[in-house]
């Protein structure tokens, strides 16, 4: 009891700390982005998104040191083994699709695509947890769908790949979120985060070690890589907990379109791209619906970070 005493005199008390770290795990993502697409493109996306989440890993040592919480936990890590399994693989998977997405299609429409991970975690609970749509959801459906086939279209079938290749990432990454969501709900999340760092590095050097297809970047690619795993798959989730305990988990869903303007932002002005009014019609519509559907459900679906 007193520690949820504490948790919501906290709310009370400072809830413009609460939307600072909001606004933190909207920019730190929306980097994330930035440094992905500022990465050389010709390099292999399974050896961008080893370096990526070998960096995060990197950063999470650090803190696991630094924090005595945090060392705590990890004397008990036979529990993790089912999630570090499972979250490595998956993650590995939605990673290297999100990077590919983020070549072709650039950084604004990939981000407005990943939205729909909220959709599909709502279509996976219908399916294996028998939930049910209520009114105002099924509004969200309608509205993020055709906002979804607005920014989907293309007419280039080399864009189009990229599109189903963004929507594949966001189906992997609502798969993950949903896993996490049975098999995980006694497990500290911090925890497995840093263990999911761990094992996407592992997995996929182990990969690119029997492909034969790793090729040391150029120091500048390493780093834009290494930093882009610290802002998204590190700072913006820390944030983003953080933003939870000090707020109210509905109020969240402002992180939606905050993290895409800054997305879209970020994409004029460091790489003067910006979608055509259309898709970015076809973008607020995707935002529009995932907020309808997180609002009336009454809670934030929960994830392991978008995109990384």
């Amino acid at each position: 009891m007193n520690g949820n005493n504490t948790v919501i005199k906290a709310k009370e008390k400072f809830p413009i700390t609460g939307y600072l770290f909001l606004v933190g795990t909207a920019l730190f993502t929306a980097l994330s982005y930035a440094f992905g697409r500022a990465a050389d493109r010709t390099i292999d996306g399974a050896t961008t998104m080893f370096i990526w989440f070998f960096g995060a890993f990197l950063c999470s040592i650090v803190v696991v040191i630094a924090v005595p919480s945090q060392r705590a936990d990890f004397r008990s890590l036979g529990k993790y083994k089912k999630i570090f399994i499972l979250s490595s693989i998956l993650t590995s998977v939605s990673a290297v699709l999100w990077i590919l997405s983020i070549r072709t299609i650039g950084i604004p429409l990939t981000s407005f695509l990943m939205k729909s991970q909220t959709l599909f975690s709502l279509l996976l609970g219908m399916v294996f947890l028998g939930e049910r749509l209520n009114k105002w959801e099924s509004v969200g459906i309608v509205i993020t769908v055709t906002g979804g086939i607005i920014v989907a279209y293309q007419r280039e079938f080399s864009l189009l790949v990229g599109t189903f290749t963004a929507i594949g990432a966001a189906l992997c990454y609502s798969t993950l979120s949903f896993l996490v969501k049975k098999i995980g709900q006694d497990l500290n999340m911090h925890t497995v985060a840093n263990l999911r760092a761990l094992g996407v590095s592992v997995f996929l050097f182990l990969y690119l070690i029997a492909t034969g297809t790793f090729h040391t970047p150029r120091p500048i690619d390493i780093m834009y890589m290494a930093l882009g795993g610290i802002t998204g798959a590190y700072i913006a989730k820390a944030c983003q907990f953080q933003a939870i305990k000090l707020i109210d988990v509905s109020r969240t869903t402002a992180v939606l379109p905050l993290e895409s303007i800054f997305v879209v932002l970020l994409s004029y002005f460091l790489f003067d791209e910006i979608p055509s009014l259309i898709k970015l019609i076809g973008g607020a519509g995707i935002i529009t619906g995932v907020i309808f559907l997180v609002l009336f459900r009454g809670e934030k679906p929960e994830d392991l970070g978008e995109g990384e």
